[in-house]
């Protein structure tokens, strides 16, 4: 029996303690012994070695478990991997294709036409330019990582949030490419997840362990896609420069080995200056590997490289490839050229044929005049979806850059901004009536410098209606303009419509309205849709559906949201912009009747053309309710055309486009909404008229805009028959209406308009005849068998009362009083006939005149004639500086002609007799604007068309 003691019992010696233990030994097991061992040693440890002890074993058991998850994640995410035994000679993908808006008729296949222009070559073929660029822009510790490199993972997670590119290689190294590239599947190597990325190492991991390096950078080589159809490192190096990848010199290799980042967006054929720029990253990170010095860097950047175009033959070349650097963008180049997409695009095969014909027939019939290149771009108006796109006259053509998109380079576009002005000018408080003064203008800024703008045809033309400018793109008003909206304001509102070019404020200033900074063809057609879609934009699309292997739809179109750009009216003023582009009768005071800008059948179309300095550009853009098209003529290299402005270059293009496209189609007009309504103003003052105002038409305005105010410009004086003085009370007199112009109007009043009304009265004179004799009666004007147009001054003397009447034909069998005076007027005016509302042909004018003796009687016959002449000339297309040269003239008239009036640039030349030739030398190089006016006896006028020589 165990017995306890007490702690309060008697104390025992150690020999009988000792003694009593061992007598109990035999009730304690060795390994309970050995336990209450272990107690009491741990329990006589100090507390630090406890804690120490505690920590190693927590470690122990962290460490365990991480090698049990990462051997159960390994194991997880190894299941179903592919498998890396045929990794050498796996070449299996599918091809994206693009089909046409009807989703059956191909256009494009993303691949080599020739089984993917991929030639297998040995490692040691590879240039050792090549090796090193690749290693250095894609995976610097290619030759010591084990695969994959977390450092360079790390290095491109900063790079993504500072958003910056390294320079130094992905996050993915080369191995890791191989992978994704090869063994994984199109849909997988589109996914951005961990689980891609760690079953993507993985695979990189085992491949290290199976293969060489230089066997797997020579997999990489052979494999990977360099844009252009071209797989592996040999097809590019063929395709871009002819040359085998053995020869490719360090500039050539820079250039590859950056393409595989993005071979779309980085093709040299197309964007060559984003290729440019990745070829100075490689060599950079060549610099920083140290296989290259920098002074080989930089003889390698300074070579100029030819890169070989690609013949191809596609319905639409530039459309195709331009959707597929959108795709690429999108979706990435590995599922883009070895996904099998299916994508349907916006392309009407029918109308880009047309399209592509009307380019190169006008490029033909103006080649003389050393016009090369043409680009259209045509959208759907209700939906903004592209129909036809050509982006060079010729795509195989290299000598006029054919391979290059016109419809997305940076060009000039001349007077093709002005809609835009006037658009922001009317966003503030101007409407279409608003008065510009078209008169010589200086602005002057600091440091001296002077801008004094000049129009098209080097003259003026005084007060001008925002419609009346714009119609007729005069250039003054438009700079006026521009200085009174802004260029800040005028550059927020381009940026609004989907202009992203003009993006350098400190290089812009007032010429900036006369077209003085660069757009794309294709992004200012898009512009234009707002007018056309009620103020609203949209971009223009070019993709309706994108499907994937598994028929699962990646993107489809739908009617995107609206994006009100022109305020909260902006459907009025979308409206009034509208009218004025598609007013003919305004616009035919530069560029004449019948111009390529009018549409058959009257059917409304709202246009404008734009030209820059030296011909060097030709832009028109327009629109219909149906459809919106751009096209522009020119050369790439930008030099200069022989008299092609817009209205003769890209006009006609744009003009037969939109005649073939509306056959058979009814006439749609442009609607005014709700908010807009028409109101009488006066013109030029755009005022409400006064009963002075000469000219009244009616003018659109959104509701609110419109004028309040009465003209006060316009004034009614009643003229003495001298001409020089005010008719007092009972005098003969002539009532004529004078302007008072406002101080910015400078001399217009005199020089230009209706002139100043004299201030001092006529003297009291005795009714007698230019010879001193006393004149009963006489009828002086018109004369006998006259050809007149209403109104018909009628001027005499009449001693007594007087009666004046007129009566249909030469013996009338009844007379209408025109008036009835009091008598005491000689050689003056007696009365003015509006014959307006009468028809043409013969009349007979009678005077009566009260004396003495009874009635005295006078008539003459006149014929009263609306019918305007016809006019055409025929110019030699250049001429040489001196060269003395006859212009002629076919004018003929109904009745009787009576003279034609020359006008080159502003200077008017008169010939009153057949055969009304000019004789005309030119005595200063450039561009003279030439038109001829015909004149018939009564007044009619009719003007030629606008002839533009080019003088050297």
């Amino acid at each position: 029996m165990l017995m306890l003691t007490s702690p309060h019992s008697p104390a025992t010696s150690p020999q009988k303690t000792m003694a009593q233990s061992n007598s109990n030994q035999t009730l304690l097991t060795p390994r309970q012994e050995r336990r209450l061992a272990r107690v009491a040693r741990r329990q006589a440890r100090p507390w630090w070695l406890k804690a120490l002890i505690l920590l190693v074993e927590l470690l122990l058991i962290g460490v365990f478990c991480v090698l049990a998850a990462g051997l159960g994640g390994y194991w997880y995410f190894s299941r179903n991997l592919p498998s890396i035994d045929n990794l050498g000679t796996h070449r299996a993908f599918e091809t994206t294709k693009l089909y046409a808006r009807d989703g059956t008729t191909l256009l494009y296949e993303i691949f080599d036409p020739n089984a993917g222009q991929r030639t297998v070559v040995p490692f040691s073929a590879f240039s050792e330019y090549l090796k090193q660029a690749t290693i250095a822009v894609e995976d610097s510790n290619f030759y010591t990582n084990p695969g994959v490199n977390l450092p360079s993972i790390a290095r491109a997670a900063l790079a993504n949030l500072t958003d910056q590119e390294s320079g130094q290689g992905g996050a993915s190294t080369i191995t890791q490419q191989l992978v994704r590239n090869v063994l994984l599947s199109p849909e997988e190597r589109s996914q951005q997840t961990p689980q891609r990325k760690i079953r993507e190492a993985i695979l990189a991991y085992q491949i290290s362990q199976r293969y060489s390096k230089d066997q797997i950078l020579a997999l990489y080589l052979n494999e990977i896609p360099y844009g252009n159809n071209a797989y592996g490192a040999e097809a590019a190096a063929q395709a871009y420069f002819g040359v085998s990848v053995s020869d490719l010199s360090l500039a050539q290799a820079a250039m590859l080995a950056g393409l595989p980042q993005s071979p779309s967006q980085l093709d040299p054929l197309v964007n060559a200056d984003a290729a440019k720029k990745r070829q100075e990253i490689v060599l950079a990170a060549m610099v920083r590997n140290g296989v290259i010095t920098p002074q080989q860097a930089e003889q390698a950047f300074a070579e100029v490289l030819y890169v070989k175009p690609a013949q191809v033959n596609l319905t639409a070349p530039h459309f195709v490839f331009y959707v597929r650097e959108l795709l690429e963008a999108r979706y990435g180049p590995e599922l883009l050229y070895r996904g099998g997409l299916r994508v349907t695009t916006t392309l009407d095969p029918h109308w880009q044929a047309i399209a592509q014909q009307e380019v190169q027939q006008r490029i033909s019939e103006i080649a003389q005049q050393n016009a090369t290149n043409g680009s259209v771009v045509m959208l759907d108006r209700k939906t903004n979806q592209m129909l036809a796109l050509v982006g060079s006259a010729d795509y195989n053509n290299t000598a006029i850059d054919g391979q290059v998109n016109v419809a997305l380079a940076e060009r000039q576009p001349g007077s093709a901004l002005k809609p835009f002005v006037y658009a922001a000018a009317m966003l503030r408080d101007w409407t279409a009536a608003s008065v510009l003064w078209d008169v010589p203008t200086e602005y002057r800024f600091a440091g001296g410098e002077v801008y004094a703008p000049k129009n098209y045809d080097r003259s003026f033309h005084g007060p001008v209606s925002i419609r009346v400018a714009l119609a007729n793109s005069f250039n003054v008003p438009a700079v006026k303009t521009l200085d009174h909206v802004g260029i800040d304001e005028f550059l927020r509102l381009m940026q609004r419509v989907g202009i992203s070019t003009l993006d350098d404020r400190p290089r812009y200033g007032l010429s900036l309205a006369l077209g003085g900074g660069e757009v794309k063809l294709l992004e200012l057609t898009t512009a234009y849709s707002v007018f056309a879609n009620e103020g609203n934009y949209r971009p223009a699309t070019t993709i309706l559906k994108v499907v994937n292997t598994r028929g699962e739809v990646l993107e489809a179109w739908s009617e995107p949201p609206k994006q009100a750009v022109l305020g909260p009216d902006g459907n009025g003023l979308a409206f009034i912009i509208s009218s004025m582009l598609s007013d003919n009768k305004a616009r035919e005071w530069m560029f004449g009747p019948d111009n390529a800008m009018e549409l058959p059948n009257d059917r409304p179309a709202a246009v404008k053309t734009g030209t820059t300095d030296d011909d060097r550009d030709s832009w028109t853009v327009g629109y219909t309710p149906s459809v919106v098209i751009g096209a522009w003529v020119g050369n790439s290299d930008n030099s200069p055309m022989q008299a092609v402005p817009g209205s003769f270059g890209a006009a006609v293009i744009w003009n037969r486009l939109m005649t073939k496209y509306h056959e058979g189609l009814p006439i749609e007009q442009f609607t005014p909404p709700s908010n807009v309504s028409e109101h009488e103003v006066c013109i030029p003052t755009g005022t409400k008229p006064s009963a002075a105002c000469p000219n009244i038409r009616t003018e659109y305005f959104v509701n609110g805009t419109e004028p309040v105010e009465t003209e006060n410009v316009y004034r009614t004086v009643r003229i003495g028959p001298s001409g020089d003085c005010v008719a007092l009370p009972n005098q003969p007199g002539e009532d004529r209406v004078f302007a008072i112009y406002p101080d910015e109007a400078g001399n217009w009043g005199e020089t230009g308009g209706l002139g100043t009304p004299p201030t001092k009265p006529c003297p009291l004179v005795n009714s007698t005849s230019a010879g001193g004799a006393n004149v009963a009666i006489a009828l002086i004007e018109p004369s006998d068998g006259a050809a007149l147009a209403s109104p018909i001054r009628i001027r005499g003397s009449a001693a007594g009362d007087y009666n004046v009447a007129w009566g249909t034909g030469t013996n009338p069998s009844s007379w209408t009083t025109i008036i009835e005076g009091f008598g005491g007027i000689s050689n003056g005016l007696l009365a003015m006939w509006n014959a307006d509302g009468l028809p043409e042909g013969a009349y007979s004018l009678r005077l009566l005149v009260k004396q003495s003796n009874g009635m005295n009687e006078q008539r003459v016959t006149i014929y009263l004639d609306r019918t305007a002449p016809t006019i055409s000339i025929n110019l030699p297309a250049s001429a040489l500086r001196g060269q003395p040269l006859q212009f002629q003239a076919t004018a003929q008239d109904d009745r009787q002609l009576a003279k034609v009036e020359w006008t080159v640039n502003g200077e008017v030349f008169m010939r009153d007799q057949a055969p009304y030739s000019l004789d005309f030398s030119p005595t200063q190089a450039g561009n003279y604007r030439v038109v001829a006016t015909a004149i018939d006896q009564a007044g009619n006028r009719a003007t030629s068309s606008v002839s533009v020589l080019s003088v050297k």
